[in-house]
C-alpha cells in the first residue's frame, strides 16, 4: 500500500500545551504525551494510525524545542532529522508555513497532511480510508487544499464546523465536496440546527496540500509570514546552530491559526472537504473526553485507575496510585495526580479551568501549571 505514497508526507502537530486537561496535562508533559484511552499516549496512537498509510520515514513531527526530548522518547521510530522545531509555540499558521517550506526544500512534489497529535479515534480503518482519499485528491488536483469534516453525532459548542458546498468528485470511494464556509464554535441552538442539517460537519483541523502550493498561498495571503519563514530557512541552511537568529525571527511570526490567516481566504474552488464517519474526539476537555469514552465503552461511570462506588451516576474518575471511593455523586469529574486533585462539575469544568490556571499564576503557584 505504501508504494503509491512516495511523495506523501504526514506531519504530527505536537507543539500545544493542552491546558484544558489540567492537572494531568502540564506544561512539562502536555496531553499529547499522556495516555487517556489506551495504554499508548495520544501521540503514539497518532503515529501508529499514520504508519498504516505511509512509510514511517515520511512521518515528521512539528513541535517546540521544549518537547524535543519527550517526542523522541515516546516515538522510537522518529529521528531528530524528521523533527521540525519551533523555538516556541506560535499557533498553527507559522508552524505549518515552516513545515511546507522545510519539506518543499527536499521534495518539490510533496503532498503534506498535517495531523493533530492529541486526537482519540475509535475506528482507525476509517481514518486510513479518509486520509488515503485526501492524498489521492491532492495528487489529482494539486492546486486544492483538502480538509476532513466529521459527521456530527451530537450538538457540540466546543468545535468549529464546516459547511459543505457543491459535490466536487468521488475519489478513492469517498465523496468530496467544496467548502462553502467555516463556522466558528456555535451556541447550543445553532449547534442543534447544524446537527439537523446534513451540510454541516465538525472541523477536525486536518489539512492536506502540496508543499509548494501552500508556500504560494502564504506569499499571497500572509506576505509577512512568508518573508520571515524564507529568512528562517536561509538561516537554517547557512548555519543550523544559529538558534538566536531563528528565535528572533520566529518571535516576529503572527501567532494566528492557519484557518483565519490562510484557509478562510481561499476561494470555494480551492478548498475541499471529505465527510468522514470517524468515531473521534479532539480530547479538548475532561467533559469532552468523558462523552467520547461513554460512547466508546457504553457506560455512564468512566474509570481509569482504582475506584469503588456506591450510588453515583454519570461520573468520570481518573486516578493513578490511590483508590478513589465515591458515594452518591452525579455529573462529577475527579482527576487525581501526584500533587493536585481536581474535583469539578461536568458542566462547569470547560469554561472555568482557565480561571483556575490564571489564579495559580497570579498566586505564584507556577509549580502546579
Amino acid at each position: 500500500m505504501h508504494t503509491q505514497h512516495a511523495h506523501s508526507y504526514a506531519v504530527i502537530m505536537a507543539g500545544g500545551s493542552g491546558t484544558r486537561l489540567w492537572p494531568l496535562s502540564r506544561q512539562e508533559k502536555p496531553k499529547q504525551f499522556q495516555s487517556f484511552v489506551s495504554t499508548q499516549t495520544l501521540i503514539q496512537e497518532t503515529f501508529a494510525r499514520i504508519a498504516r498509510i505511509i512509510p514511517p520515514k515520511n512521518i515528521f513531527v512539528s513541535t517546540t524545542q521544549k518537547y524535543k526530548k519527550i517526542t523522541l522518547e515516546q516515538l522510537p521510530d522518529m529521528t531528530e532529522a524528521r523533527l521540525i522545531l519551533e523555538p516556541e509555540s506560535r499557533n498553527t499558521a507559522p508552524a505549518i508555513a515552516l513545515i511546507a517550506a522545510t519539506i518543499a526544500r527536499f521534495d518539490t512534489d510533496a503532498i503534506v497532511a498535517t495531523i493533530a497529535s492529541d486526537h482519540a479515534i475509535e475506528n482507525p480503518e476509517e481514518f486510513e480510508k479518509t486520509i488515503t482519499a485526501a492524498y489521492a485528491t491532492v495528487a489529482k488536483h494539486r492546486d486544492k487544499l483538502v480538509t476532513v469534516g466529521i459527521n456530527p453525532t451530537h450538538p457540540d459548542t466546543s468545535l468549529g464546523y464546516i459547511k459543505m458546498g457543491k459535490e466536487f468528485a468521488t475519489i478513492a470511494k469517498k465523496r468530496i465536496f467544496s467548502v462553502e464556509a467555516f463556522k466558528e464554535k456555535p451556541d447550543l441552538a445553532t449547534a442543534e440546527r447544524y446537527l439537523a442539517d446534513w451540510e454541516y460537519l465538525w472541523n477536525a483541523g486536518y489539512f492536506i496540500f502540496t508543499a509548494t502550493r501552500f508556500a504560494e498561498w502564504t506569499k499571497q495571503y500572509a506576505p509577512t509570514l512568508h518573508h520571515i519563514i524564507a529568512n528562517i530557512m536561509d538561516t537554517k541552511t547557512v548555519s543550523p546552530s544559529d538558534t538566536e537568529t531563528i528565535r528572533a525571527l520566529s518571535a516576529q511570526t503572527p501567532s494566528e491559526p492557519i484557518d483565519t490567516l490562510i484557509v478562510e481566504k481561499l476561494s470555494d474552488q480551492e478548498r475541499l472537504v471529505i465527510p468522514s464517519a470517524l468515531k473521534w474526539s479532539d480530547v479538548g476537555s475532561w467533559s469532552n473526553l468523558y462523552n467520547f469514552l461513554r460512547e466508546k465503552d457504553g457506560l455512564s461511570i468512566i474509570v481509569r485507575g482504582k475506584h469503588l462506588d456506591l450510588e453515583s451516576k454519570n461520573i468520570f474518575v481518573y486516578g493513578k496510585k490511590k483508590l478513589i471511593a465515591t458515594i452518591g455523586l452525579q455529573d462529577i469529574i475527579i482527576v487525581d495526580t501526584d500533587d493536585v486533585i481536581l474535583i469539578a462539575h461536568r458542566d462547569k469544568i470547560s469554561t472555568n479551568i482557565k480561571k483556575i490556571l490564571e489564579q495559580l499564576k497570579k498566586d505564584g503557584q507556577e509549580t502546579y501549571l
